[in-house]
């Protein structure tokens, strides 16, 4: 059995499209805090459970009989995110887990400019200690996640944010649950660390270029100050530790902590990564 975490979300709906080209969805299962919310894939034949990172009881249950486990990271404060984690961790013991699966990121320590990034140093901790066979798929940062600064380059011809000299190896929620369906599925894959990135690192320019030939209109770039998207973040509502959080992955896109390029998708998957133009082509051509 496989099972699933935080399967509502964006990476845990890739993974399970991808796992229905790979294994009976019968041998699958999701969970989510709300397994309602996965009426459609149980429908398609996955089995569904309750697991709520807060409630180690639900995590125990959700977890047994699995022969590998994907723990996708929660969302919170680093306090909350590692406590979480641990409990996951932990649980798996319990239920007696084969091998589990982190979603981690690239650089995770506490000495990058990313805030969060503390968290995963401390779960990538926290899981070779428990001893539990594992892989960790340290991922790049989501080409997706700048899908809102791509449209607003579209509407003003000006591709702009903070950190726009440093240069990214973008991945996408497509590769990565690749790379984890192969992780989940190969019982050769076991306590390894794999950098999961796209087969380019870019800076604005390069974002703009790939932009402009996805969509064919002409696309510039600009250096955006810090302050006017701290405003934008402050505007949105968003509470504090995520407004920091933000800014620090731009401090850390200048400090060029991701801009390294490896081979771990196509060594997973069998086939190249990703590149960012043919990802915009699809998004916005």
């Amino acid at each position: 059995m496989i099972v699933v975490t935080a399967a509502t979300g964006k990476l845990g709906q890739a993974v399970a499209t991808a796992l229905l080209d790979k294994v009976d969805p019968a041998t699958v299962r999701l969970t989510a805090r709300d397994p309602s919310k996965l009426a459609d894939w149980a429908a398609k034949g996955f089995a569904t459970a309750r697991a709520d990172y807060d409630d180690p009881a639900s995590l125990v249950e959700a977890f047994a009989g699995a022969d590998t486990l994907l723990l996708i990271s929660s969302m919170g404060t680093n306090e909350q995110r590692i406590a979480q984690h641990k409990a996951a961790i932990d649980a798996a013991t319990v239920a007696g887990v084969g091998k589990v699966v982190y979603t981690s990121a690239v650089n995770p320590s506490t000495a990058s400019a990313f805030t969060w990034a503390a968290t995963h140093e401390a779960t990538e901790a926290d899981l070779k200690a428990s001893g539990l066979p594992h892989v960790i798929l340290r991922d790049a940062m989501y080409l997706a996640n700048m899908e809102g600064i791509f449209a607003r380059a579209l509407e003003t011809g000006t591709l702009a944010f903070p950190g726009a000299s440093g240069k990214v190896a973008y991945t996408t929620h497509g590769d990565v649950a690749a790379a984890a369906v192969a992780a989940l599925t190969d019982p050769k894959v076991v306590n390894q660390t794999f950098e999961i990135t796209g087969p380019e690192a870019l800076d604005a320019a390069g974002l703009a270029a790939a932009l402009s030939a996805a969509t064919g209109k002409p696309i510039a770039w600009a250096e955006a100050p810090y302050e006017a998207f701290e405003a934008l973040f402050r505007d949105m509502g968003l509470p504090e530790f995520v407004v920091e959080a933000l800014l620090s992955i731009y401090k850390a896109y200048e400090a060029g902590e991701y801009e390294g390029v490896s081979d771990a998708v196509p060594t997973l998957t069998g086939r190249p990564a990703t590149p960012v133009v043919e990802t915009l082509k699809a998004t916005f051509g």
